[in-house]
């Protein structure tokens, strides 16, 4: 390898319709000869052979007239090895052939000019992750297309009456639709007649081609533009609908290794190695990709260039991001900005096991800071609700350890002062979240610790947990069914499980109807109020002040956010309060006034405290109490509420 460790190509690589012919172009620095086979049949044994011609950088290369060029295509190497192609835009059932198509042929009626969302800031966001076969394989989504592309866009779903699949996305309230990986993976078997196996399942994070979507998701898996066609038609609806998409990439290993068609046409180069040569395995998936490498840096701006100009991806979580090189992060961020300037960017800062990068190049917690990119945050995670998949507890369960983490993430995770450091300079650096789709989701972790306890106290805790979220500064983060409650069974790592595990259950929403109408309130309070989406951390240490709420124990929190709001009967201020212990605490009016004045250097004389949320959800002019007590509020026990200071009360 070390003949080419630093070797470069500009040229486009794969194919490319020029006119009447097709160029061929493939980087094999490690082979002697390379020869297009060209095949009418993905399954055929009878191949025209067409010899490549390499250049000083051995990229080989071959024109052909169109005519002359069947539907299915390979590379022969060295007259030992055939691989599929890297660059790959299509391939045939289960990915055995790659596959030749006019992508300007596979748009659905209006793509080209559809609306896309407008731009928001990305504090203003709320990120739903979704499994396409999980969001309507189960057999009560109401859906025709069952687990497929098709079945995300159904309109008019229901179960039981209530709305599931894209109108349950509307009702819900998110902006960006995460698409766990829509890429071509090899772990789940695309023959149509075996869609519906129970065991024929995978979450897909183990990349085969990165730059074709999954066959197993059309409805046509055989016809290699099919699953091009409707993948275009999944997104063109939702940005009709509103909604931004989000596509999961997993750029730090493949699921092939040594015999993948990257490293045998480049033996050593894409795969880091131990010195011993063994494979580096920072994934946990036995290799990761050498990013920081020329030529493996150039096929990851290049996919992600794809995805942006042939799909309209609005956004990218990368997979184990810590793995791919701060350089390569950068170039990347540089492009995507360049191409669409509110294009979303975020990932996870952390590795599966040891790594042969160096710790200067991976891409880590403070390295993104001023970046414009975002990391998932762990440590908000795990304030709430403990370690992933034990008994450890969270701030959520009672664990006073917690509350100073807790109030961290409450800050948007930046440097808020001396007590509160945060990893961000900004709000929008952090993505918060309780569960994603690793690890136990959350109404199962709250059972584990609490498996004595009744359902209401379950379900009271999955209320204090996400009320946490939605009022903390930064980016929300939810994994779908999250919203009713969904449950995996009490397995912590379901990537591989049946699907009976994994599909989503529509009938919880009913089940579940008052959480996940307490749900879309916090939705809503997040939506109606800008100062839980405060832009930049000057302005967090400016308006949000934490106080000390005297009880025994230490688990209550309590905060204002000073408002900008002129007419002073829509309130000076938003309070909030957190109780984390079973016995209630009390927040006086004296001790806000006090915090007041400390805080802002301001004296409030009159203030009547009106309540905005609280456990049963939203306060309307229905059920408002009014004016609360004007001496003060009791936070029951595992509860968050949220008031309006102002200084004269509607009546």
């Amino acid at each position: 390898m070390k003949q080419y460790e630093y070797s470069y190509s500009e040229k486009k690589l794969g194919y490319s319709l020029e006119g009447e012919d097709i160029i061929f172009r493939v980087w094999a620095p490690g082979r002697e000869t390379v020869t297009l086979a060209l095949y009418d049949d993905p399954l055929d044994i009878r191949r025209t052979l067409h010899y490549m011609i390499p250049d000083e950088d051995k990229v080989f290369e071959i024109t052909l007239a169109k005519d002359e060029v069947t539907p299915y295509y390979t590379y022969i190497l060295d007259h030992e090895f055939e691989v599929t192609d890297p660059y790959s835009t299509a391939v045939s059932l289960n990915s055995l052939r790659s596959a030749i198509v006019d992508m300007e042929n596979l748009k659905p009626p209006g793509w080209e000019e559809h609306k896309l969302p407008g731009a928001i800031a990305e504090t203003d966001a709320i990120i739903y992750e979704m499994h396409i076969k999980d969001f309507t394989g189960h057999k009560n989504s109401g859906a025709i297309n069952k687990g497929k592309y098709l079945g995300v866009i159904e309109p008019g779903t229901t179960h039981l009456g209530f709305a599931t699949g894209l109108d349950h996305l509307k009702e819900l309230g998110i902006t960006h639709v995460h698409l766990m990986p829509v890429y071509d993976f090899l772990t789940v078997d695309e023959n149509p007649d075996r869609f519906n196996d129970d065991s024929n399942y995978n979450w897909g994070y183990d990349p085969e081609h990165y730059n074709v979507p999954e066959g197993s998701y059309s409805t046509d898996p055989s016809d290699p533009g099919c699953r091009i066609y409707e993948l275009r038609q999944m997104i063109q609806k939702l940005h009709e609908e509103g909604f931004k998409v989000i596509v999961d990439v997993v750029y730090n290993h493949t699921y092939r290794g040594r015999n993948s068609n990257f490293n045998l046409l480049a033996p050593e180069y894409y795969y880091r190695t131990r010195t011993d040569g063994s494979y580096s395995d920072g994934s946990g998936c036995g290799n990761e990709l050498a990013t920081e490498r020329p030529m493996v840096r150039k096929f990851i701006l290049d996919s992600l260039m794809y995805w942006v100009n042939e799909f309209k991806i609005d956004g990218f979580r990368f997979d184990l991001m810590a793995l791919i090189d701060i350089e390569t992060v950068r170039k990347a961020v540089n492009i995507l900005r360049l191409a669409n300037e509110s294009i979303f960017i975020y990932g996870e800062p952390w590795t599966a096991g040891m790594t042969t990068l160096s710790d200067k190049l991976t891409t880590t917690k403070g390295k993104q800071q001023g970046l414009s990119f975002a990391f998932l945050n762990d440590n908000f995670r795990n304030a709430i609700k403990g370690d992933s998949n034990g008994e450890g507890r969270g701030f959520v369960h009672g664990n006073c350890d917690m509350k100073r983490e807790t109030e961290i993430g409450l800050a948007g995770s930046i440097f808020y002062d001396k007590g509160r450091i945060g990893f961000g300079i900004a709000p929008n650096e952090t993505i918060n979240y309780i569960n994603s789709h690793d690890n136990l989701i959350i109404y199962d972790k709250m059972k584990k610790i609490f498996s004595q306890s009744d359902e209401s106290f379950i379900v009271r805790l999955n209320k204090l947990a996400f009320g946490i979220l939605f009022v903390s500064q930064g980016i929300p983060f939810i994994h779908s069914g999250n919203e009713f409650l969904r449950s995996k069974n009490m397995l912590d790592n379901t990537y591989n499980s049946s699907f009976n595990v994994n599909a989503l259950n529509w009938s919880l929403k009913s089940r579940n109807n008052g959480f996940y109408n307490f749900f879309k309130d916090l939705i809503q309070l997040r939506k109606k109020h800008p100062e839980f989406r405060l832009k930049t951390g000057d302005k967090i240490r400016e308006s949000l002040k934490f106080f000390d709420v005297e009880r025994e124990g230490c688990n209550c929190i309590g905060y204002t956010i000073k408002l900008d709001n002129k007419n002073v009967e829509e309130g000076k201020y938003t309070l909030v309060a957190i109780n984390g212990h079973h016995e209630s605490c009390l927040i006086t009016l004296s001790m806000v006034r006090n915090h007041i004045e400390k805080q802002y250097g301001l004296t409030e004389d009159h203030l009547c405290i009106i309540e905005i949320l609280n456990m049963d959800g939203l306060v309307t002019s229905k059920n408002s109490r009014g004016e609360l007590d004007p001496h003060g509020v009791e936070i029951p026990g595992y509860s968050i509420m949220v008031f309006s200071l102002a200084e004269r009360c509607v009546k």
